[in-house]
């Protein structure tokens, strides 16, 4: 691993940390580097376009985390940029190859539970979003990821992870509606503290998706009923009537993201899309826009081919209103 920042000292204590080979001022100049043949961005997102579009010019593949972009247009603009180079790309979805998640679609893949139906996916953690009145005031830069010029928001930061998970499961989106009530403001960031989204799926299966960032419990969980019976995943012992199934892993930790490199980099040898491809991710981030129009409007929003109708290709969001 090289390191890369516009800040070389930042570069260099990454570097150091993480025994890197080598460090980089200046993104051009490791985008150029022969020595490297793929890359991966961690940086805001609003400058993941521009990233994407700089690494495909010269040929490298790509891993960049979520989300993708944060409007449709910059997500398509990031796939056709390296579909014309010919290189990989593969958004960092990472909680797709947590050991849980993993073992939750093996199941379901197997038919324990036959045709899955009905499912209720959480995201709850008191810790999850500090309250920005709880932020060091007296810093002279907010973080980057409290601004929606820069940032997604809860959904796009946060619970991406769970409405990729429950396409994972069902299929691509029909529709979709979602409510949300308080709100974190600072300046130009606005985001909703409590959500409720219904995602809608061929059939009339469906799923529900919850998001609680300032609440008095941390956890969370998926409970998934099928036409021949339900999965839940919960932490801890198996609750009586439950039968217990292991799983390699359940945190995000290192072996999650050693298994996304492995499949961004058997996609690259065997010249096969990756799991977390491009299209997938443009997909997440039309259907978090859409939940955010519809918590805007209360409109319930239609999809075509995976992404939303009626959404902008530019429409960005910037905070929804009428929030408690």
């Amino acid at each position: 691993f090289y390191f890369a920042s516009r800040d070389i000292n930042k570069a260099r204590r990454y570097s150091q940390e993480f025994s890197g080979a080598g460090v980089f001022g200046d993104y051009e100049e490791a985008i150029a580097d022969p020595r490297i043949e793929s890359l991966y961005f961690f940086t805001p997102h609003h400058i993941h376009l521009e990233n994407v579009e700089l690494a495909a010019k010269y040929g490298k593949h790509i891993l960049v985390e979520k989300p993708m972009a944060l409007t449709l247009g910059d997500c398509r603009r990031m796939i056709d940029a390296c579909s014309q180079a010919g290189v990989k790309l593969a958004v960092g979805q990472t909680v797709r190859f947590w050991g849980a998640f993993l073992r939750t679609r093996q199941l379901i893949d197997a038919g324990v539970i036959g045709i899955p139906w009905v499912a209720e996916v959480d995201r709850m953690s008191a810790a999850a979003r500090t309250p920005l009145e709880a932020v060091d005031t007296g810093r002279q830069r907010r973080p980057w990821r409290y601004d929606t010029r820069y940032a997604g928001g809860n959904i796009l930061e946060g619970v991406v992870h769970e409405l990729d998970f429950a396409r994972a499961i069902f299929g691509e989106v029909t529709a979709a509606t979602c409510v949300a009530s308080g709100k974190i403001i600072d300046g130009d960031s606005r985001s909703p503290v409590l959500m409720q989204a219904t995602l809608e799926f061929d059939h009339r299966r469906h799923a529900t998706v919850r998001m609680g960032g300032l609440i008095g419990y941390d956890g969370g969980g998926t409970w998934i009923s099928g036409t021949q019976g339900a999965h839940v995943h919960v932490r801890g012992p198996a609750r009586d009537g439950l039968r217990q199934e292991s799983c390699p892993e359940l945190g995000a930790g290192d072996e999650a993201y050693d298994r996304e490199l492995a499949d961004l980099l058997g996609a690259i040898t065997d010249d096969v899309e990756p799991e977390n491809s491009g299209v997938n991710g443009m997909r997440n981030i039309g259907l978090g826009l859409a939940l955010y129009r519809s918590i805007e409007t209360g409109d319930r929003f239609l999809f075509e081919d995976g992404l939303p109708v009626g959404v902008d290709e530019d429409f960005q969001y910037r905070g929804p209103t009428g929030l408690i």
